[in-house]
């Protein structure tokens, strides 16, 4: 306020020293040029030069108005449009978000402009994939690649993405293999591989990839942990169950076991994977090393299976055998299945009246059906039928009551 107050005075004070001087003095100004005289006032010639100047002015601006309003329409156009353009892929998103495939990629489509379009085609592809028309969804992610420089991963990742949706294993393993040379490093490019693996069951590869995995961080270390052991349980079984020589070749079978690592055997969830595979080494004939591998798990690991399981493998050295059980049953001393394994690898060194203490030492802790068997075969083996016949009398279960029954007629 002070300002405008300013202004309006020094106007005034001006305007009065001009009017003052003008009621003085005109003065006076003469041009000639050749035949042509011009005669007037200097304040005339004055406001005639100002006029001049302010109407030129507006001739240049009007002038340069003109030159630049084709350029101005078409950048009013093209404002106008992105605003229809945005507008348009805001629906699309919100339509995509609410699951209308069709009308999401119609509006996609129609707002694919200026240097954002990659999104409205990786969305609208999307929606494509959704409504199950693979083929137009496909040729959307060209169009994603071609729109935008560089875009090479980010369109390779929704197809292998889209590719695994659709259970196009094969082609999803060739999109990441792909992407993985470039990116070696990315995490979602090495997620999507290794869930390609999986759905291929291809434990090996998935194996192999695990360590990187681990070396860049790319998951939770129980989550890779976990994964290894899910690979070795199915390479274990598939291994085992095989119809072809491979299940029964002994050295192929510790092979694959001597490549597990020993940190991944030391985990807990690894035992039952143990006990299938030395179950199966028992239906072989060959146990001299399924006894070795299966003392150095029992050093990490303790289970009832496992150590019924070792007293049923021969080893090259029967006698150290049973000194490594007989070292678990001072920590143990009322295991019934350790004092089980021990009674049958008494009878591997020949020691009968040992087996059969640790046999009957065993049923008193538990009545186990193997326990009673192998009582029953080695009372048998000593003459002793009556309490063999007990044995097989404890397997056929509870004492029946005393009851009546029908006399067999006596033969004529």
């Amino acid at each position: 306020m002070n300002f405008r107050l300013l202004v309006l005075i020094t106007t005034l004070v001006l305007g009065s020293l001009v009017g003052n001087l003008l009621l003085q003095d005109s003065g006076y100004i003469l041009i000639s040029f050749h035949n042509w005289v011009f005669e007037t006032s200097l304040w005339v010639f004055l406001a005639i030069i100002v006029a001049a100047l302010i109407t030129g002015y507006i001739f240049i601006q009007l002038v340069m108005s003109l030159v630049r309003s084709p350029s101005s329409y078409r950048h009013w156009q093209e404002e106008r449009g992105l605003k229809h353009a945005i507008s348009k892929t805001v629906k699309g998103l919100i339509s995509l978000a609410e699951g209308n495939w069709k009308q999401s990629e119609k509006l996609l489509i129609a707002g694919a402009q200026g240097n954002g379009k990659i999104i409205n085609y990786l969305a609208a592809a999307r929606a494509a994939h959704q409504a199950g028309n693979y083929p137009h969804s496909d040729d959307l992610l060209i169009e994603a690649n071609k729109s935008t420089k560089g875009a090479e991963l980010a369109v390779g990742l929704q197809q292998a993405q889209f590719q695994i949706e659709r259970k196009q294993y094969e082609q999803s393993l060739a999109t990441c293999l792909r992407l993985k040379k470039t990116f070696p490093k990315h995490q979602y490019v090495n997620n999507l591989l290794l869930k390609t693996y999986t759905k291929l069951e291809d434990w090996q590869s998935v194996l192999t990839l695990l360590p990187a995995f681990n070396k860049y961080k790319l998951l939770p270390n129980k989550e890779t942990t976990k994964l290894e052991i899910k690979a070795y349980d199915e390479l274990v079984n598939n291994l085992v169950n095989s119809r072809n020589t491979s299940s029964k070749d002994t050295k192929a079978l510790f092979d694959m076991w001597g490549k597990i690592p020993k940190r991944t055997l030391k985990q807990i969830d690894f035992v039952p994977i143990a006990q299938n595979f030395f179950a199966h080494i028992i239906s072989l004939t060959e146990h001299h090393e399924g006894e070795a591998a299966l003392r150095q798990f029992l050093s990490m690991h303790w289970s009832q299976e496992l150590i019924r399981q070792y007293g049923c493998l021969q080893g090259k050295d029967n006698k150290r055998q049973l000194l490594f059980a007989k070292d678990q049953l001072k920590q143990r001393p009322n295991d019934a299945m350790l004092l089980l394994t021990l009674g049958r690898l008494s009878l591997l060194n020949k020691d009968f009246d040992t087996a059969l203490l640790y046999f009957e030492s065993s049923l008193n802790q538990e009545s186990h059906c193997e326990t009673r068997n192998e009582l029953s075969r080695l009372y048998m083996a000593k003459n002793d039928t009556h309490k063999a016949l007990e044995m097989v009398k404890l397997g056929l279960g509870p004492a029946l009551p005393n009851l009546p029954l029908p006399h067999s007629p006596l033969p004529s």
